[in-house]
């Protein structure tokens, strides 16, 4: 224990119980989003009416959506996903916008998103969802959306949807 003899060691020794003291007033388990890069993977049902001259896409589709997030607040992130939606006249889509949520471990959020509608119908709108998150841990939340959508362009599409899913994150930015 000589470096106790020299200022310089004893400084050393203050920075760390410092630092010490410091993380001991932090949270043991992080559950904000803030600085959160997260990727969101979900799967479903969706029932859409959609119309053009003489084309017709109503029924039920089963969507599986690979999504991105990137947080902006501890409670608010820009959200990005694109949607494939089998079985008969597979839908693609590609969503933009932002998720807020409120609460802790339970989260309650809502989505407001620009919706493109590549197939097979042409069609630009907003998709609204509400949804509820439960965080599993720091970096893994699982989540349940129901969703409205309504857009126009090559005809009209209305569109209603039952989403669980889960989302990765990794605290890069914070």
């Amino acid at each position: 224990m000589s470096w106790l003899r020299s200022p310089l060691g004893w400084l050393g020794l203050g920075l760390a119980v410092a630092a010490g003291a410091a993380r001991a007033d932090e949270p043991i388990e992080r559950l904000d989003h803030r600085g959160a890069l997260g990727l969101t993977v979900s799967a479903g049902g969706e029932y859409v009416f959609a119309a053009a001259n003489n084309l017709t896409d109503n029924g039920p589709r089963v969507p599986i959506e690979l999504g991105g997030t990137l947080s902006l607040t501890d409670h608010t992130e820009l959200r990005a996903a694109a949607r494939i939606a089998p079985p008969v006249k597979v839908g693609w889509s590609a969503y933009v916008g932002i998720r807020n949520s409120r609460g802790d471990r339970w989260k309650t959020f809502f989505d407001l998103d620009l919706a493109v509608h590549f197939t097979p119908l042409w069609a630009v709108g907003l998709r609204l969802g509400l949804g509820v998150q439960y965080e599993v841990s720091p970096v893994v939340g699982l989540f349940a959306v129901v969703g409205v959508q309504g857009a126009g362009g090559q005809g009209l599409r209305l569109g209603f949807e039952l989403l669980l899913g889960v989302q990765f994150r990794t605290y890069v930015f914070g």
